[in-house]
């Protein structure tokens, strides 16, 4: 996986890593990390999803 575009740490301990899609410009792909787990989000989400998923967890 290529570097994250951004990396935002969230007041519960998480972390959120924000890729570019390869396909899609204008598109993002989302990655959280917790206690040792990660989870990765699908491909094609909007900078303003990705804004909301962050506002709504800080």
């Amino acid at each position: 996986m290529k570097s994250p575009v951004g990396t935002h740490e969230l007041p519960c301990g998480a972390t959120v890593r924000v890729f570019a899609d390869h396909d899609d410009s204008d598109g993002y792909s989302l990655e959280i990390a917790h206690d040792g787990q990660t989870v990765r989000y699908d491909s094609g989400h909007s900078a303003r999803e990705v804004q909301a998923f962050l506002a709504l967890f800080t």
